[in-house]
């Protein structure tokens, strides 16, 4: 297999701020086949005017959209778009290590068969002033299941690598549910990806991730996910032929499954 060329997709909505920094993580990737595609969501801030001066460089596209549409379809939007053999998702207002593609690269040459490759995140805390703070390490696993993701309710996965072809034919990000597509499209789309295909997990550190007061925290962002996770746990348990039942807690306030229970008339 030849050094693929990869694309990377950054969505952004409002994230003037923030959006240099996603893109100069990639201008400043060791590995140099890429290219940018940022797809704006109809933003009120200046997110375009700040994109625009680096537009000169033929490797990056901007695509404006005139109606918001939310996460999942902007997803469904990038796919149809995306020309190469593999893309990466890169939230607008984080970054990559400089190395990311670099690892990306050699781990799908190593793992041919694996459709998401994905590593390990940096979280940094806002302070004062426009400061912030490395709070933390997130250091995901390794799944060999589908039901060993499905029960994985903590960070989602960052930075996702997803082979093209496989998200096509997966059918792309579902916008079918009482939020239009704009809550969880990261964790539905891993779970319709393990599902069917094998996934490999890189044991460094790829991506920074920030904690910020844009985000959604509020009372009905919660309840919304809570909403969806076990929507998803619930239809996901179904589709497999129901073998195990859930059993449910809350950590920090956000549903979680904190085991599955084997069903009385399963057997082992």
């Amino acid at each position: 297999m030849t050094d693929p060329t990869f694309t990377v997709v950054i969505p952004s909505y409002n994230r003037a701020d923030f959006i240099e920094d996603a893109i100069q993580s990639v201008i400043r990737q060791t590995y140099k086949h890429w290219k940018l595609l940022i797809i704006d969501d109809a933003s009120t801030d200046d997110t375009v005017e700040r994109v625009e001066p680096y537009l000169s460089d033929e490797r990056i596209r901007l695509i404006p959209l005139k109606e918001n549409i939310g996460i999942s379809q902007v997803m469904n939007r990038a796919l149809k778009e995306v020309e190469t053999e593999a893309f990466i998702q890169l939230d607008s207002d984080d970054w990559l290590e400089k190395d990311t593609l670099k690892q990306f690269s050699k781990a799908m040459k190593k793992r041919p068969k694996a459709v998401l490759v994905y590593g390990n995140i940096r979280m940094w805390h806002e302070k004062d002033h426009g400061k912030w703070k490395a709070m933390k390490i997130i250091r995901h696993r390794q799944f060999s299941n589908k039901y060993e993701f499905l029960t994985y309710m903590t960070y989602m996965l960052h930075p996702r690598c997803y082979r093209t072809e496989s998200v096509r034919k997966v059918g792309g990000w579902e916008i079918n549910d009482a939020y239009n597509g704009r809550i969880m499209e990261d964790r539905r789309m891993v779970l319709k990806l393990i599902e069917r295909y094998p996934v490999y997990w890189i044991d460094r550190i790829l991506y920074n991730r920030r904690k910020h007061r844009q985000q959604l925290t509020n009372k009905d962002a919660y309840q919304a996910r809570n909403h969806l996770r076990k929507e998803l746990v619930y239809s996901s348990l179904r589709r497999w032929g129901n073998r195990y039942s859930p059993v449910f807690g809350y950590r920090a306030g956000l549903l979680i499954v904190k085991k599955l229970r084997l069903r009385k008339n399963q057997k082992k």
